[in-house]
């Protein structure tokens, strides 16, 4: 059986985008985290997936609430893709971020690159994750920016020397 580290490592060189995946906590405010393991699934009907940690707040407040938004982060916004790597009780400071509530009732994070809404559609349980599909039910586009990307356990800018 590969163990644990080599598999991280490994998993390491697959260079990612990175996301923010909002929900609702249960007093309705907007919750956060970061996350790579996102993809698309279909385009008909438009479905998205992303895996999330039984461990975080994430996991529970898509479980109670059946819907998410994933938010594709342009590279300007290294410091958010950092600042909700953290559990919620370990950022310090204060990042600069707003959300918009969307008409699906998904906290929508302002000047992502794109923004997804979804509602659960399917979740699969498997190891110390559960796997959600999501329906796309809204989209917003932002500008045109390069984006945030994640490579060897780091930030990676491909366009900078």
């Amino acid at each position: 059986m590969v163990n644990r580290d080599d598999f991280r490592t490994a998993m390491s060189k697959f260079a990612t985008g990175v996301t923010v995946v909002s929900s609702v906590d249960d007093k309705g405010e907007p919750h956060s985290m970061t996350a790579n393991s996102f993809t698309s699934v279909c385009l008909e009907p438009p479905t998205v997936l992303v895996c999330v940690a039984h461990g975080t707040n994430t996991h529970g407040f898509v479980s109670n609430n059946g819907r998410f938004g994933v938010n594709i982060l342009a590279e300007e916004q290294e410091y958010l893709g950092s600042y909700f790597a953290k559990r919620p009780e370990d950022r310090q400071g204060d990042a600069d971020y707003t959300y918009t509530i969307d008409e699906a009732g998904v906290p929508v994070l302002e000047n992502s690159m794109v923004s997804f809404s979804c509602n659960v559609s399917g979740t699969h349980v498997y190891g110390d994750h559960t796997i959600y599909v999501g329906e796309v039910v809204n989209l917003s586009q932002g500008g045109e920016y390069e984006p945030l990307m994640f490579y060897n356990s780091r930030w990676y800018h491909p366009n900078k020397a």
